[in-house]
């Protein structure tokens, strides 16, 4: 352990006092949070918060031992909005956790204060489930003032929807909710914690279904979030099972919209210029792009990490999922919960199989990943054959692509059932309609009878309406030959009958004709 003293002391002057030494690591992750010189501005100090964030990386990276000790200084601040004084001598993760919930004052000043600190927080609770539940014990609100604790995830997590609600840099909302995402992959306890509070998947499936007005990475990252949390929700304590968040996300949401969100975040030049980032990439990135810093490289790791597994996720039914062959690495972590803990490594390490499981040591070599896979004998055997953690990843993303492929062939399978179904259908449909055509034929051969016959009668009436005329021209060229008066005027009677009642005829025939010859139109084009 390093102790370092912030100030010079100056024995020679007894009225100087002298500087309590700190922790090195202390110096260092205020130096990556802390509030910037007045002489250098925000952009210029961002090399230095970079560099020390860099360095924390470096020590705690493949060091568990480490994780553990900074985990351990994860307490509430006493007092937010001090946390620079130097008289408060804060631990590391008091520290870090004062800048998360003082992110109204500290991102006004300088945004990467919030969005360092979230990264260092990522950094102590990547892939180690010990941290993640010494960080779940973190409460906020004094019992004795008659508050009732708060989780420290759902306050951050109500922090991230205030944040986004009153129109703050969104780079305080992605990197809290960043943060998360990372607190929450591979710890069913954290879910538990999470669904608790029932504002959070509101706030979440608001993020994704908001048509206007929601920033697109905030979309893909809650997106992203709300698999994760359905993939890991497998806590049988949990206050919302996955049975009850299958419909929120298959119904309410739409797994192909979910879908949609994360792969416009996948794509998007933010995302790519992390991934880009982490793998070193961009040499002059530090201080000369900052306006395409917006994601760090723990979340770029962790998204490519889990991006398959999470498509594979949200297309399954709750106990589809359970049963699928990717989901092994799930149920090794909750089934070697127990026995993990009691064998000293993290609790919550998966296991490959029932007589085995997996847990991490500090490596006393140093290796390259600082960490060794042992297997734990049980009763049964006293020796079980470990795989290799890159090895067990590689199977995973494997099974995982395989998943994904089958779920989409059996789509592909539903349709083609649906289409051959209806190909099956044409004969007898064809047959139907050739049976309707030919109805339609006889009853128009039947009205065309019927037209022909009153065409005769229409003829017919024509013929006594013109006697009838030659008639009337007669008895009035003879005027004296009044007695035929009476029949005239009864001619004429039967004349304009006969007028009327043919017009009506002929109207309702040309109606009837018209609507026959749609229907055998319709018919044949069925047919």
């Amino acid at each position: 352990r390093i102790l370092i003293t912030t100030a010079v002391e100056d024995d020679s002057d007894p009225s100087s006092q002298r500087a309590i030494p700190e922790p090195a690591i202390v110096i260092v992750i205020r130096l990556a949070v802390g509030k910037h010189p007045a002489t250098a501005s925000a952009n210029e100090y961002y090399i230095v918060r970079a560099a020390a964030t860099h360095l924390v990386q470096a020590y705690v990276g493949g060091n568990t031992d480490a994780q553990l000790a900074l985990a351990a200084t994860l307490t509430p601040p006493g007092d937010i909005g001090t946390l620079t004084e130097p008289e408060q001598h804060q631990s590391a993760g008091s520290l870090i956790v004062s800048v998360l919930l003082d992110w109204r004052e500290t991102s006004k000043e300088d945004v990467w204060r919030v969005w360092y600190a979230a990264l260092l927080l990522s950094t102590i609770l990547r892939d180690h489930n010990e941290c993640k539940e010494q960080a779940l014990k973190i409460t906020l609100g004094d019992a004795s003032k008659g508050e009732e604790p708060f989780p420290l995830i759902n306050e951050l997590m109500s922090q991230a929807r205030q944040a986004t609600q009153h129109g703050a840099d969104v780079r305080v909302s992605l990197a809290i909710l960043t943060l998360i995402s990372v607190w929450l992959v591979n710890f069913p306890k954290g879910v538990s914690v999470f669904l608790d509070e029932s504002a959070n998947i509101s706030f979440l499936v608001e993020q994704i279904s908001g048509s206007s007005g929601i920033n697109a990475l905030v979309q893909g990252v809650a997106a992203f979030m709300l698999g994760i949390v359905y993939q890991f929700d497998i806590d049988p304590e949990s206050p919302m099972s996955r049975e009850s968040l299958y419909p929120i996300i298959s119904k309410r949401v739409g797994a192909d919209q979910l879908l949609i969100r994360v792969q416009r975040l996948r794509d998007s030049k933010e995302f790519q210029y992390a991934v880009g980032l982490a793998a070193g990439a961009y040499s002059s990135a530090y201080g000369v792009a900052l306006a395409e810093v917006y994601f760090d490289s723990v979340f770029a790791d962790l998204f490519k990490m889990h991006y398959e597994s999470f498509r594979a996720a949200v297309r399954l039914g709750p106990n589809e999922a359970m049963a699928n062959p990717s989901y092994a690495y799930l149920h090794g972590g909750m089934a070697g919960y127990a026995v993990s803990a009691a064998s000293g490594s993290a609790p919550g390490t998966p296991r490959l199989g029932g007589a085995s499981t997996i847990s991490r040591a500090a490596s006393p070599s140093g290796g390259a990943a600082g960490s060794t896979l042992d297997s734990v004998p049980n009763s049964r055997a006293p020796v079980e054959q470990t795989v290799a953690k890159s090895e067990f990843d590689a199977l995973h993303a494997k099974f995982t692509e395989q998943a994904s492929q089958i779920a989409e062939l059996k789509h592909a399978l539903e349709a083609s059932a649906t289409q051959a179904q209806a190909t099956a259908d044409l004969p007898k449909q064809a047959s139907d309609d050739g049976a309707l055509l030919e109805e339609e034929k006889q009853q128009r051969a039947l009205v065309e009878a019927e037209r022909d016959e009153q065409a005769h009668e229409i003829t017919r009436l024509r013929a006594q309406l013109d006697d009838a005329q030659k008639q009337l021209v007669a008895s009035q060229e003879n005027p004296a030959d009044t007695g035929d008066a009476a029949r005239v005027a009864e001619l004429e009677q039967q004349l304009d009958a006969l007028k009327l009642a043919g017009g009506q005829n002929e109207a309702s025939w040309q109606s009837q004709r018209d609507e026959l010859q749609k229907k055998l139109a319709n018919a044949e084009k069925q047919v």
